[in-house]
């Protein structure tokens, strides 16, 4: 019986914690768990966004021998340079949840091993730039 009251207590200071100071702002992201030198694979993000509006930023930094082309934008701005993907809104879709993905092509001469595709996803809440950090995936070539 004790362990069901702590938990609804804990249940109820993580809502109330969230209401009050997390904009429940999520991002995921869709990796395989592998893939071989000179191929290509799809990585879909989801960004659960809730009613955040206005600028923000996807940013991820892809390992040596990747390289990206834009697939799905869902309204945003694609550019890929210096290793790092990059969309960008001047306003998000209205959408709660926004779908982006691009396709990532690996180079014939990319060292096997395990790869860490992590990033980040910046905008502005009340006036202030926020950031979501994207939790990382391994790949291994």
């Amino acid at each position: 019986m004790l362990k069901f009251v702590a938990l609804l207590f804990n249940t109820v200071a993580l809502l109330i914690y969230q209401f009050f100071f997390a904009d429940g702002v999520t991002v995921t992201q869709n990796v395989p768990s592998s893939a071989k030198a000179e191929s290509e694979f799809t990585i879909e993000v989801t960004i659960n966004k809730g009613a955040i509006g206005g600028f923000a930023k996807f940013q991820q930094e892809l390992p040596e021998g990747f390289t990206a082309t834009e697939d799905k934008n869902s309204g945003a701005s694609f550019s890929f340079s210096n290793h790092a993907v990059k969309l960008i809104w001047m306003s998000l879709p209205a959408d709660n949840e926004v779908k982006i993905s691009y396709k990532v092509k690996v180079a014939a001469n990319t060292v096997n091993g395990d790869k860490i595709i992590a990033g980040k996803f910046s905008y502005i809440s009340d006036n202030v730039k926020q950031v979501a950090e994207i939790p990382p995936s391994t790949i291994t070539i």
